[in-house]
């Protein structure tokens, strides 16, 4: 399953989202955990975070985590 389907179908079919994170690549930090209810929305290319500023490439995306547990990994 490729990342964009994985998020959307978190997105999409569970109603807690608040189990669920992706572990991103941050050129300054390393990485970072991001909560899934920062997700505004999906597309081809980019995540976009409900703050109105922050816009994430999908391939900067490593891991999708539930519950601390990794369920997706590039």
């Amino acid at each position: 399953m490729r990342i964009k389907e994985a998020i959307i179908k978190i997105i999409y079919t569970q109603t807690d989202k608040s189990r669920f994170s992706l572990v991103i690549r941050d050129r300054i930090k390393g990485t970072d955990e991001i909560p899934f209810s920062s997700i505004e929305r999906v597309d081809n290319y980019y995540l976009y975070l409900n703050d109105g500023e922050t816009v994430i490439p999908l391939h900067r995306v490593i891991e999708i985590k539930e519950d601390g547990k990794i369920i997706w990994k590039r």
